[in-house]
This record gives C-alpha cells, sequence and structure tokens, in this order.
C-alpha cells in the first residue's frame, strides 16, 4: 500500500523498518456523522471548530510577498485531493476535496496562557516544530478546484510552533499528547473549555472536530464512550481517520474537551471492481461497539492545564534499553510503507521537560 509521506520521521529512531501503515488509523462506526464544519447547522459546533486548527507543512504554504496583489492572504498547495491520494472509489464522501493537514490541534487558555494543544505523535521532532505552521479557519469553502487545489486565507490565521512546553509519547501507557505555544496571541478566537478533574460521562453523547485524512476542518457527532476505565485514554466510537491525531473530543452537553483523538482502527479497504476499474478504497465501516474503538487521551494527563499531577505509569525493567512500538499500539499518523518501529525512549522524549 503506497501514501503520500506527508510528515518527517525523527532522525533518533533507529534504522529497523517493517510496513506498519495498515495499522495506524481510524474508521466510521455506524452511520456516518461526518459533516464539513461549514455546513454543520449547529451554531455551537461550529464556535467550537474555529478553535481548532491544521498542522500544515510550510512547504505547501506561500505566504504573501512584496508586490503581490492580495497581500494579506496566503495560499496553501496540495498537489492531490483525498480521492487520487488514496484512490478512493468514485462514490466515496469528500474524495474532491485537497487534504494537505498533517495533524489537527486546538485551542485552549490557561491562566491568561494561550496553549494549542495536539497528539505526541505530531510533534515527534524538533522539525515538526519548525516545518510547520497552524492554521486556522482552514474550511472547505476557502479551498478553489478552479485554481488548482488550492486554499486562500487570510494571512493572520496562519501561526508558527514558537515552542514545544511538553511532549508525551509513552509506549506503555500509550499516553500521547503535547502543549505548544504558538508565535502569537490568537486573535478573534475563543480558547475551548476543558475538563479539570474526573472523568467523562459513560453515557455522553461526543463530538469531535479536526482534520481527517488531512481534509480542511470537519465535525463528527453522535460519538459514544466505549471503555472509560483505563486511566490514560478513553476508548469511543467516533468516525475519525489519519489526520484526526490532535483533534479535540468534546462532551457535547458540557461543551467541555474531554480529551484528544490519538489512534484508532483502520480508514479505508481495498475493494475489487472489475478488469476495466480496477480495485478501490472505500471507507472501512464498523458497527457501533465493534472493531478496536478510537484512543482518546485524557485532557486531565496535563498537569500544566489542570494543576493536578495526571497518571502514573511505572515502566517495566527493560533489559536491552529499547521498547518495541509495536503496530497495535502505534499512534495513528502518516508514516508511509516503511516506519522504523524501535526507539530509545530516554532520546526520542527529547521534548519532554
Amino acid at each position: 500500500m503506497t501514501m503520500s509521506p506527508k510528515v518527517i520521521i525523527s532522525a533518533l529512531l533507529l534504522t529497523s523498518a517493517i510496513n506498519v501503515s495498515a495499522y495506524l488509523e481510524k474508521v466510521v462506526y455506524g452511520d456516518d456523522n461526518r459533516v464539513l464544519a461549514q455546513n454543520s447547522e449547529n451554531s455551537e459546533y461550529k464556535k467550537w471548530a474555529t478553535a481548532t486548527a491544521a498542522m500544515i507543512s510550510n512547504s505547501d504554504i506561500r505566504f504573501p510577498k512584496e508586490g503581490d496583489k492580495f497581500p494579506d492572504t496566503v495560499t496553501i498547495y496540495d498537489n492531490e485531493n483525498l480521492g487520487s491520494e488514496y484512490r478512493l472509489c468514485k462514490e466515496e464522501r469528500f474524495r474532491d476535496i485537497i487534504n494537505p493537514a498533517n495533524c489537527s490541534g486546538f485551542l485552549v487558555e490557561e491562566k491568561g496562557q494561550q496553549y494549542l494543544i495536539t497528539a505526541g505523535h505530531c510533534i515527534d521532532s524538533t522539525s515538526s516544530c519548525t516545518d510547520y505552521s497552524w492554521v486556522f479557519g482552514f474550511t472547505s469553502d476557502t479551498a478553489s478546484e478552479k485554481y488548482g487545489n488550492r486554499a486562500f486565507l487570510p494571512k493572520e490565521n496562519v501561526y508558527k510552533c514558537a515552542e514545544v512546553v511538553e511532549q508525551v509519547l509513552q509506549s506503555g501507557s500509550e499516553n500521547d499528547y503535547a502543549v505548544i505555544k504558538l508565535d502569537r496571541v490568537v486573535e478573534n478566537v475563543t480558547p475551548l473549555s476543558f475538563r479539570k478533574e474526573g472523568k467523562v460521562d459513560a453515557e455522553a453523547e461526543l463530538v469531535v472536530i479536526g482534520h481527517p485524512s488531512g481534509l480542511p476542518t470537519v465535525i463528527d457527532d453522535k460519538g459514544s464512550v466505549r471503555d472509560n476505565d483505563n486511566e490514560f485514554y478513553i476508548v469511543a466510537d467516533l468516525d475519525t481517520f489519519g489526520g484526526n491525531s490532535g483533534s479535540a473530543v468534546i462532551n457535547a452537553s458540557t461543551g467541555e474537551v474531554e480529551g484528544i483523538l490519538v489512534r484508532g482502527e483502520t480508514d479505508y479497504q481495498y475493494v475489487s471492481q472489475d478488469s476495466e476499474n480496477g480495485s478501490c478504497r472505500t471507507v472501512n465501516v464498523c458497527e457501533d461497539g465493534e472493531c478496536r474503538g478510537e484512543d482518546v487521551t485524557r485532557i486531565t494527563n496535563i498537569e500544566l492545564l489542570t494543576g493536578v499531577p495526571g497518571p502514573t505509569y511505572d515502566a517495566p525493567v527493560e533489559t536491552n534499553g529499547y521498547e518495541r512500538y509495536t503496530p497495535w499500539t502505534d499512534p495513528d499518523h502518516w508514516y508511509g510503507d516503511n516506519y522504523d518501529y524501535y526507539n530509545d525512549y530516554d532520546e526520542y522524549d527529547f521534548l519532554v521537560d
């Protein structure tokens, strides 16, 4: 299976490689509740969506230059749309829309300081901070096929990663989050509120907002909690895909962020058509409560936000100095076909305070 690599793998990983791409994705559960943000009929959800951001490579963004006709506009480029990149079947949703995002994130505020929250595996090297920007307001109505798969946004919507305050990516507990400071205050956006203690109600409806498969902002509602027992993460039924990593998972009733989308089931599956049309991919659909579920790092793990230490994990003693980063625990991301699956966690967690 071939995918376009949209992320630079940390140079600290060692050289052994296996094909793990089939394990790194997410899925639709029951009805497909995804909707492009600007098409949502829920005004509250649309407001929450304005506090979410797409992680996009600087190489895919043209910043305005002196003499430009539109000096206040950035252009986002993408060589392929979703359908061509993933070889999606003709009936699949969103196939004609560009998908340049690598991960998702969302804005919060604590004690007067803004932070961008995302998945720890999205910020896996120094280049993840320096070579990518965080784009707010990237919705499908900013994109235009007329101008060759490009999106146009105000330059003030684009922010740089100024500092990685904290990054955690732990194999044993599967704790996975990052806290970032942006290069300036985000204006005209209301940061999301978040849970500071306790656990989500097992009967709560969940809403996830982010960039599935790199698409412009998508809202998925009617999510449900499947397993609420793990200290570090929730298992839920959510219609999420690669690129949703770092998405805010919000309690529909309280409006509070419950956690950060980090892992899940396989996104797409190949189907054979005929000798003329060949094979193509369709969205993988599971019944509610079936397949593996989607993993959501609890927002209460982040002491910086809650003021209370998160859960701790006592790692087993490793005799060889390395931990195997196995496919079934590997967070979802575009790692391509060859991913290095050993790493030295003493070095790998170089962004952790």
